[in-house]
């Protein structure tokens, strides 16, 4: 795909869909920034000869994103991608506690996709301003079906996720002539931590197995998704909604 010696920013990098594509990426010979709020340090197996990093950030706080962005293209002025998998997920009630989540959904669902991609774009730029960094470059925000579809109980998910495709897409538009690509994928259930409390929280209609493949996705499927938005094969794609859900209706 291309990737070798690339530099990848992926953020929600420590677990799930995040941690398989920093895995593939670094695989395929790429230097990958990984940021995570975890203060955990993932396991990506013998990393022997890649290059990786694994900056703490809360990327709901544009001043942390930007001071790790900093950081970021200092060490690495040429960054040809950002993954935004970060996210939160859980359900809404009508109730002042129902308030609070929806803030909390919202910081780092919509302003985490905010802060992360207008810094990128803002970087970037600011990169080829010093002759540093062409185009093109790819981003690839993680939706979700929930994206593109209301699922009962989950309002305040499912808003948050409806924002983060419609910056995608305005992205696209904004950014498109000057050489940015920028697709969010929407998956289904995928084997995460996430996606155990869709079974535990959801209705019965919205089991991992409801689509028409009857199978729940693996993290690593994903990222083969993800990781076809982001490189050299999908140059002429720009502004898709990817849903990567086993068929669901």
């Amino acid at each position: 795909m291309g990737f070798s010696g690339k530099a990848y920013i992926v953020t929600g990098a420590a677990s799930g869909m995040g941690k398989a594509t920093v895995q593939k990426l670094l695989g395929e010979g790429a230097i990958v920034h990984a940021i995570d709020l975890s203060s955990e340090i993932p396991d990506h197996g013998e990393t022997t000869g890649m290059q990786w990093s694994y900056p703490i950030v809360d990327i709901s706080s544009r001043d942390e994103v930007k001071k790790t962005y900093d950081l970021i293209f200092e060490r690495s002025p040429q960054v040809s991608g950002l993954v935004n998998s970060a996210g939160i997920f859980f359900g809404t009630p009508n109730s002042p506690e129902g308030d609070k989540l929806l803030r909390k959904l919202f910081d780092v669902n919509v302003m985490g996709t905010w802060n992360t991609n207008t810094e990128f774009y803002q970087h970037v730029k600011d990169s080829r301003s010093a002759g540093t960094n062409e185009p093109p470059v790819s981003i690839v925000n993680l939706g979700s079906m929930a994206s593109v579809r209301g699922i009962v109980g989950m309002s305040g998910y499912v808003a948050s996720k409806h924002a983060v495709l419609g910056l995608s897409r305005t992205f696209t538009q904004d950014w498109g002539k000057e050489g940015f690509r920028v697709n969010t994928v929407a998956p289904g259930a995928v084997r995460t931590p996430m996606a155990i409390d869709l079974t535990k929280e959801g209705p019965p209609g919205n089991s991992p197995y409801s689509g028409a493949l009857k199978s729940i996705s693996e993290p690593e499927e994903l990222a083969n998704a993800i990781c076809f938005l982001l490189g050299d094969e999908s140059s002429a794609i720009s502004g898709l909604v990817c849903e990567v859900n086993g068929g669901w209706p």
